[in-house]
Formats: C-alpha cells, structure tokens, sequence
C-alpha cells in the first residue's frame, strides 16, 4: 500500500474539493477497499470476513459517503481468533419467531451483519441482530439481496420490542424505505422469547406483487450512477476516519511487536 491515499488519476496527496463530505481526501475505490480488507484482517479476523466487511465498506462510502467512518468505529471489536456466535430458538418455536443471534465479541454489524442476512435468506423465521440501526443496515441488505437472489427487509426492533423504520432490498438492488413494517404487509414477531435492548429484524419478503406499493428510495440506476462516478473520480473520505482505517492496514504488512518481557 502507499504512503498515503491514491487519488483517482493515479497521483497520491489530499485533495481540496469539497462536493460531497468537506475537505478530506479523494481515494481511489480500489485502495479504500485494499485498506479495508487489510485492516480488518490485521484486526483479527479471517481474510473471508474481511473481503465481505471491505466490499460493504466500498458499498457504503459509494452510496453514503459513510463506509470508511462505519469501519473505523468497528475496528476494536474485531475479535482475534475463533469467537463462533451462538444461535437461540428452536424448532419448537413458531414459524414467525426469530432466530436470535448472541456474538460474545459484540462485533459490529459490518463484520456479523452479512452472515445474519445470509442465514435470513436461507430459512423461513426471521433473524434477530443484536444492535442500534445505522445506515450499514441498507448496505447489508442491498449486499446480501443481490448475493442470494432473495428480497430482504430490515426491521428496526426497539427496546421495548415494538417496531420501527424498515427499508426493503430486492434482488435486483432497488431500496424501499418505510417508518414501520405495515408498509410492507409484513407481520411483526412481538412475541420473540429473547429481545436485545436493540435490533434489526431480518426477513425473506414474499411480497405478492413482487414490489411494494411504495416510491423507490434508490434504484439500480442510482447504483450505476455512484459507481460509476465513484471509479472515475475517486472518492472524497473525511481524514480522521480513513486515517484510523489506513493506519490499522499499515499493521497487515508491519504486526505489531508484543512488548518484550521485563528482566
């Protein structure tokens, strides 16, 4: 990796546009997916995780301009080692009762998110992820709608177990946004055995009419259009958060010494 950002046209240095998020530096795609995957792995995790974290990482700067920030507040609960997550809810509950996740790491849903919308699309009961909403909730769904083939919802699970916002992600990666789940036609599970103070609700959506009666919050086209401009010209990254990023992936060429034991 260089010493410092690439920017689109190949030169490396910070850049004073300030289109999009201020001034920062303009990055070119495949570097901050490069840092991201880097940094997740020298963090502890397995290079698996890490290319499916970098890749939303990608998806998150090019559609929100957030990707990098979300990753450098995720970095410190990267787990070294094998931490396997535990599953509660058997097959003696209900069709529609949750599967709840338990992550003894508390990973953030960049690295825990993809497998719990994976494990969404593959069964019928819905997944209950530990954890606050936050814009990394459309990125997993977009990502993994698109993965499986299978349209996913999100529903945000308040403490007291009532539902929140929703947005919805087809295959074809048109996003859906909607302030609760009646939007969608979509039961909500009040009665789940286990409830975090906070989450996300992941779902198959069999909607009857194959979309929503809703406008699109983002279209394929959109999605054409960020990437494309995105490979261009590069994207801007506020400095603080890429400076946390590029200096975890630093570690992946250069790991940290441990401390050498006193006489």
């Amino acid at each position: 990796m260089s010493g410092g950002p690439t920017i689109a046209g190949g030169r490396t240095g910070a850049g004073t546009d300030t289109d999009r998020t201020g001034s920062g530096f303009r990055v070119a795609v495949r570097e901050i997916r490069e840092a991201a995957f880097r940094a997740v792995v020298a963090a502890g995790a397995s290079s698996g995780e890490a290319a499916t974290t970098a890749d939303l990482v990608v998806l998150g700067e090019v559609l929100d301009g957030a990707g990098v920030l979300a990753l450098a507040g995720e970095l410190d609960r990267v787990p070294r080692g094998r931490q396997p997550v535990s599953c509660s809810g058997g097959s003696h509950l209900a069709r529609h009762d949750p599967v709840v996740l338990h992550d003894p790491a508390c990973r953030g849903p960049l690295l825990l998110g993809p497998s719990a919308a994976d494990l969404a699309a593959a069964g019928p009961r819905p997944v209950l992820l530990p954890g606050v909403w936050t814009p990394s909730v459309e990125w997993i769904l977009v990502s993994a709608a698109a993965r499986t083939g299978t349209p996913l919802l999100a529903t945000r699970i308040r403490a007291d177990g009532s539902p929140g916002s929703c947005v919805l992600a087809t295959a074809d990666s048109t996003v859906y946004r909607a302030p609760g789940p009646g939007a969608f036609g979509t039961r909500h599970t009040a009665d789940a055995p286990i409830r975090p103070a906070d989450g996300i609700l992941l779902s198959r959506w069999n909607g009857d009419t194959g979309t929503p009666d809703l406008p699109p919050a983002r279209t394929p086209a959109h999605h054409h259009e960020r990437f494309a401009t995105a490979m261009t010209h590069g994207l801007r990254v506020d400095p603080g958060p890429w400076a946390t990023v590029h200096g975890a992936a630093r570690r992946y060429l250069v790991p940290e010494r441990p401390a050498s034991p006193q006489p």
